[in-house]
């Protein structure tokens, strides 16, 4: 055979492989775009932080201030809204497996947790606060009384609060709970005697319960931010949150939204 002819036919060959390359790149790149692009905003949630985000028992609503900004972010967004509910240990990895697109979910910024997501602006600052009965408030009446407690102790797992109680209250006996409401549960039946928490969601419990025993102290243990969370390579996104952020500032629609759903 002509090396010509030889020359030709390598030359076709090698074209098309590169036009094959080329082509398996497009439909990649396609295939990866975030869901928010393609006209559904996916908001991971763990719906049961009254305030912030809580589903209804009764009939199975999601509402809250993080869902009346994931419900504003979807409409700016020109996207569909839909709420994925994960366990709270769920959500960074959900996202990491673009299971989601943010996580809109009452996340406080961490150091450790900034190592696998990319945080928005804050939206609100908080504190780590305790609920306890009034049969057991006297026993807690500092940070001091608090720290050195060796009662039982109510946490949520995984939360800044668990967080807390292992780093600093030593003496404590920790119970693990999966969502506050158990937890309260379990202080209101005696089994525990203090829970740590997010003190807008403690404060929801007290709002809602203006004559029961429950009494939130006084006394922050914290102050952490709260943030959501986007995927460390959708800078897109997270570029769009933080807009939406700062105009919500500027025009007070996030203010009037804390003051509508957090109890001072």
């Amino acid at each position: 055979m002509p090396s010509t002819t030889i020359t030709k036919k390598i030359i076709s060959v090698v074209c098309g492989v590169l036009l094959l390359s080329i082509t398996a790149c497009g439909l990649n790149k396609k295939s990866a775009h975030p869901s928010w692009e393609n006209g559904v905003l996916r908001v991971g949630v763990t719906p049961n932080y009254p305030g912030l985000i809580h589903k209804a028992a009764d009939t199975g609503l999601i509402s809250g201030l993080e869902a009346e900004c994931a419900a504003l972010l979807a409409e700016r967004l020109h996207s569909r809204l839909q709420f994925v509910e994960l366990e709270w240990e769920k959500q960074i990895p959900a996202l990491e497996r673009r299971k989601v697109d943010i996580i809109m979910s009452a996340m406080s910024i961490t150091e450790m947790r900034k190592l696998r997501v990319a945080f928005s602006k804050p939206y609100l600052a908080i504190n780590q606060m305790a609920l306890t009965t009034k049969a057991e408030q006297d026993n807690f009446r500092s940070v001091q009384e608090i720290l050195a407690t060796g009662k039982p102790v109510g946490v949520e797992k995984g939360t800044t609060g668990d967080i807390f109680v292992q780093r600093y209250c030593l003496a404590a006996d920790p119970f693990f709970f999966s969502s506050p409401d158990l937890a309260v549960k379990a202080l209101r039946d005696k089994r525990i005697d203090l829970f740590i928490h997010d003190g807008p969601v403690l404060g929801s419990y007290i709002a809602s319960n203006s004559t029961d025993d429950l009494v939130l102290l006084n006394i922050p243990l914290t102050r952490e931010e709260l943030a959501w969370a986007v995927r460390l390579d959708d800078p897109d996104l997270l570029e769009e949150v933080n807009s939406a952020l700062d105009d919500w500032k500027d025009d007070g629609t996030l203010q009037k939204l804390i003051e509508k759903w957090i109890p001072q």
